[in-house]
C-alpha cells in the first residue's frame, strides 16, 4: 500500500476540479433553501394572521411539492452529480492504492441472488439496493465486497382498520465473499449466538432450530467460541477441518473488531462475511472540501478494515491444492 502522503499528492489536481463542482452546489443550495422556506414562512404567517388555517396551509403543502421540484432539479443533481464524480475519478484510484489488482464501480454490487444464496438470512428480500462494489484480487484471493440493503415488505391494520405498508431491515451493511484456499463439499454456518446468552442451556433446544437445510448444530471445543457464535454444518467432519482452533481464534479477533452481530459461511468453496454497517462507506461529503485528506483516510480505513478480514483468516496462504 502506497503512503497516504503520496496518494493525497497524486489525487490533488482531480480533487481541485471538484471542489469547484461542490462550491457550485452548495451555493445553489443554500439559495434555493431560502427559495422554498421565506414563501412558506409567508404564508404560515398569512394564515395565522387571517384565520383561514386550511386555506394557507393547503397552499403550503403545494409550494412545499413545487420547490422540493425545482430543488431536486436546479441543486439535488448537482450534488448528486458531484458524488458520482467523485465515486468515478477518486474511489477506484484509492482501492487500487491497496492493491493494483482491485477494481472498483460505485453503481455496481453484488446481486440479489447471490444474497439469498448465502443463505446467511431465511428472509428474501422485497427491497433490495447494493452499491460500492470491490472485486478483483487482494494478494492470492479473489473477492467481491459491496454495500447491501435488504427489506422485507410487511403490512399491518391501524386503529381505523386500514392496511398500512411498510418495510424492516434484513440486513444492511457490508457483504464480502471470498475465495477459500481449500475446496469443500459442504455448507459451513456461523451465526451469533443469542440464543444460549439469553437462555442459557434451555437455549441449546433454540438453537438447534437456527440452522439451514441439511445442516446440524456442532459443538465445538473452544468455549469462548461457544460463547460467542451457533454453528452449523452439513459435514462435521468437514467443518471441523475449517474451523480449526487456529481458525475459531481468528473468528473470535474477527468479531471483536467488527461487532457482535457479525455473520460467516462457507459454501461453494468461498468464505461469506456479512458484517452490519450503519455509517456511510465510500460516501465522500458535500459538507466537506473535496481536498478534505480525513475522508481518503477515513476511505482508506473502512477499506483496509474490511479487507483486513482476508490476512486475518490467512486467506493469502495457498497450502492446500484445490481440486
Amino acid at each position: 500500500m502506497k503512503e497516504i502522503s503520496q496518494i493525497v499528492e497524486e489525487l490533488h489536481p482531480d480533487l481541485e476540479d471538484l471542489e469547484v463542482d461542490r462550491l457550485l452546489f452548495r451555493r445553489r443550495q443554500r439559495s434555493h433553501a431560502m427559495i422554498i422556506l421565506i414563501p412558506l414562512v409567508a404564508l404560515i404567517a398569512t394564515g395565522f394572521m387571517s384565520k383561514n388555517l386550511f386555506l394557507f396551509g393547503m397552499a403550503s403543502v403545494v409550494w412545499l411539492i413545487i420547490s422540493s421540484t425545482i430543488y431536486h432539479f436546479r441543486a439535488g443533481k448537482l450534488g448528486s452529480a458531484y458524488t458520482n464524480n467523485y465515486k468515478s475519478r477518486i474511489i477506484p484510484r484509492i482501492v487500487k492504492s491497496l492493491d493494483s489488482q482491485l477494481n472498483y464501480d460505485h453503481s455496481s454490487g453484488i446481486h440479489s441472488s447471490t444474497f439469498e444464496d448465502t443463505e446467511l438470512f431465511t428472509t428474501e428480500p422485497d427491497r433490495y439496493k447494493t452499491e460500492d462494489l470491490v472485486s478483483g484480487k487482494y494478494g492470492a484471493t479473489f473477492l467481491q465486497m459491496a454495500e447491501i440493503d435488504a427489506e422485507e415488505r410487511r403490512t399491518r391494520r391501524d386503529s381505523d382498520g386500514d392496511t398500512e405498508t411498510y418495510y424492516v431491515t434484513i440486513f444492511k451493511g457490508i457483504l464480502l465473499i471470498a475465495d477459500f484456499h481449500k475446496h469443500f463439499q459442504g455448507r459451513t454456518f456461523i451465526f451469533p449466538d443469542n440464543a444460549e446468552k439469553l437462555l442459557g442451556n434451555f437455549g441449546r433446544f433454540f438453537q438447534k432450530m437456527g440452522g439451514r437445510s441439511g445442516t446440524r448444530l456442532l459443538r465445538l471445543e473452544d468455549p469462548d467460541f461457544e460463547k460467542a457464535f451457533a454453528a452449523y454444518s452439513t459435514d462435521e467432519v468437514e467443518a471441523r477441518y475449517i474451523l480449526s482452533t487456529a481458525m475459531m481464534r481468528r473468528l473470535l479477533d474477527m468479531q471483536q473488531r467488527f461487532g457482535k452481530d457479525v455473520r460467516i459461511g462457507f459454501k461453494d468453496s468461498s468464505l461469506i462475511l456479512a458484517v452490519p454497517h450503519t455509517d456511510s462507506f465510500l460516501d465522500p461529503s458535500t459538507s466537506l472540501p473535496a481536498t478534505d485528506t480525513t475522508q481518503i483516510r477515513d476511505m482508506l480505513f473502512h477499506l483496509s478494515h474490511f479487507l483486513k478480514t482476508i490476512e486475518e483468516l490467512d486467506l493469502n496462504t495457498r497450502i492446500w491444492t484445490k481440486r
